[in-house]
């Protein structure tokens, strides 16, 4: 029942997504949005990094899922990345770019697949009422989360707690018994 991504992660792949990463936490570092203070320029405020961070953890999720529509989507949203990191990376630096999936994947329950669906909705309504620059935030954490959830890195690890969370609550609220 409890099937597992065959989703494979290349170098290229997860430095798209770290690259994504660096370029939202450099930009909320040096104040580029506006916040309290004289002049607007009050920078850093944590709260900046929520949708972000949130729609990352969905890619993160979103690609252990065995299948079915949101699994296919981040599936292929994961061979484009590869396909266009390995090749960008290749072309700037003339590296390899090996496989760096994680070893022991982690799958997802029956409650943790309700709790995933209803977690995409939220993101989608966000998606669907929010401004351009939340609408970009949450393409960029989805993308980057998607490249760095299936990584032996450190976001690999992060992974592994999303789903082990995901799991339990989405077990408890829906009521699954395993």
């Amino acid at each position: 029942m409890n099937s597992v991504t065959t989703a494979t992660v290349s170098l290229g792949a997860v430095t798209i997504g770290l690259g994504i990463l660096a370029w939202h936490l450099t930009k909320w570092w040096r104040g580029g949005g506006k916040g309290p203070g004289p002049g607007g320029g009050g920078g850093r405020d944590p709260k900046a990094l929520i949708p972000l961070l949130s729609s990352m953890s969905l890619g993160m999720i979103a690609i252990t899922a065995a299948g079915g529509l949101i699994g296919t989507a981040a599936g292929f949203l994961l061979n484009t990345g590869s396909l266009i990191g390995n090749w960008s990376l290749t072309a700037a630096t003339g590296t390899v770019t090996p496989e760096v999936t994680r070893s022991g994947l982690k799958a997802l329950s029956p409650g943790g697949c309700a709790l995933l669906c209803i977690y995409f909705v939220v993101c989608v309504a966000l998606w669907k009422s929010g401004a351009k620059l939340l609408k970009g935030k949450i393409a960029a954490g989805v993308t980057a989360g998607v490249m760095l959830g299936l990584s032996a890195g450190f976001s690999g690890m992060a992974s592994v707690a999303l789903v082990t969370i995901t799991n339990t609550v989405g077990d408890k609220i829906t009521g699954v018994v395993l």
